[in-house]
């Protein structure tokens, strides 16, 4: 009698390390294979005992396209299920964020491949990015089947010598391909801007670059959870925080992690007194910049070979209050509250202790931003004018940036004049 169970391998680097299951009911099981000493998931630790279908939600389907329409493309061409995780997974899961990966049961244990590769011309580029709707994640071109999560249309592809190729044979993917998006113009610019700023202050952010394939402008991501030597790709495990926590949820409002629960999270990590700086360094950069989408899945933990633990380099940093009909509210309420321009000294006080953080070092650290910001986000803006790439939304960044910035001045001086 054949198994009515539905079975997957999982994988960490291609090692075996548990099974992930879906019932005649369509519920979902995990179950860690005896001797695993890697968890998959801060949610997830190891245990003899299958974890259930409500504790795999968060984890599992947070490995996958956010988007329905994303979900429906790759379920035709599949043949999948576009309202099952597993079903998704076992279609496109052989290569998803961090280390994990899920094959047949009986697939053999993956070794090291060496790195082979097919260079993209500008013409097969852009018409693959101008497919991506209807080819998310570039899937199925040259057998590429993978997984990132998000809602923005993208690709994974392999960056060498400033020169895009798509991997094959079951070659890692080295940068995140972002295509300009016709709803929020010059949006790959203003991604640009605000990670190279974030990067000049000192925050630890993926490396960017703009390019262009005919008519089609994009930005390159390099992936921290890939590293390349010696002709060989490593993944390294990664995980967002809405998946750590778990939460299926990624707004706050909706029930999603607020900024208590992300600081309680990074309490867990090798250096938490690190780690907890450099957060509270992008929360307030991410308010500065007016990042209205700065939510649980747009933070991760990344994981060692060494065992440890340590929050990601930061990722998705994007001035969205540029864009009319966007949120005017944050994804993450500061003290008690959701909107940029009502955030008042006693919010930050709230927070500080929310978190469990000093109330004056937050407010050295906006003052030190505020001061410096302004100048490292012109300096950046000047950088891109006259390219390609230029658009008047970028002077509505730095003038954003620069009201910002003086108004949290000013609320600090106020605070030292009452």
């Amino acid at each position: 009698m054949k198994n009515s169970v539905k079975q997957l391998s999982v994988r960490l680097n291609g090692q075996p390390v548990g099974i992930f299951s879906q019932t005649t009911t369509g519920r979902m099981r995990f179950k860690y294979l005896p001797g695993t000493t890697m968890a998959i998931s801060n949610s997830l630790p190891i245990q003899e005992e299958s974890y259930s279908h409500k504790a795999c939600e968060a984890y599992f389907a947070g490995l996958l396209p956010e988007s329905s329409r994303a979900k429906k493309a790759i379920a035709h061409q599949f043949d999948a299920n576009p309202n099952s995780t597993f079903s998704l997974l076992k279609a496109i899961g052989s290569d998803c964020a961090g280390a994990i990966s899920f094959t047949d049961m009986n697939e053999p244990q993956e070794t090291l491949k060496p790195v082979k590769t097919r260079l993209l011309s500008s013409e097969e580029l852009e018409q693959h990015i101008i497919e991506l709707p209807e080819k998310p994640l570039f899937l199925g071109v040259d057998g590429l089947k993978l997984s990132l999560a998000g809602v923005q249309e993208k690709a994974a592809v392999f960056v060498a010598d400033g020169k895009v190729y798509l991997p094959t044979f079951g070659t890692s993917t080295t940068h995140i391909l972002k295509p300009e998006n016709t709803n929020f113009p010059h949006l790959v610019a203003n991604e640009f801007l605000c990670m190279k700023a974030a990067q000049l202050l000192g925050l630890p952010v993926s490396a960017v670059r703009m390019d262009s394939a005919g008519s089609k402008d994009f930005l390159l991501v390099e992936r921290y959870d890939r590293k390349v030597e010696s002709a060989t790709i490593t993944r390294i495990h990664q995980e967002d925080f809405c998946q750590a926590l778990p939460n299926s949820q990624k707004y706050e409002q909706y029930g999603g992690p607020g900024h208590k629960n992300c600081f309680q999270l990074l309490e867990q990590t090798t250096f938490p007194v690190l780690d907890r700086n450099l957060l509270m360094g992008a929360l307030i950069y991410n308010f500065l910049i007016g990042n209205a989408d700065a939510h649980g899945k747009n933070f991760s933990l990344i994981y060692g070979e060494d065992g440890s633990v340590r929050l990601a380099p930061f990722y998705d940093l994007v001035c969205t209050r540029v864009y009319d009909g966007l949120s005017a509210e944050m994804s993450m309420k500061i003290g008690k509250n959701y909107r940029f321009s009502s955030v008042s000294i006693e919010d930050w006080k709230t927070l500080a202790k929310q978190v469990g953080f000093s109330y004056p070092t937050i407010r050295q650290m906006l003052k030190t931003q505020a001061n410096t910001l302004p100048s490292l986000v012109s300096s950046e803006r000047e950088l891109i004018r006259g390219s390609r790439f230029d658009g008047n939304e970028l002077d509505r960044l730095v003038l954003y940036v620069n009201n910002a910035c003086e108004r949290v001045l000013k609320i600090i001086n106020d605070e030292k004049l009452s």
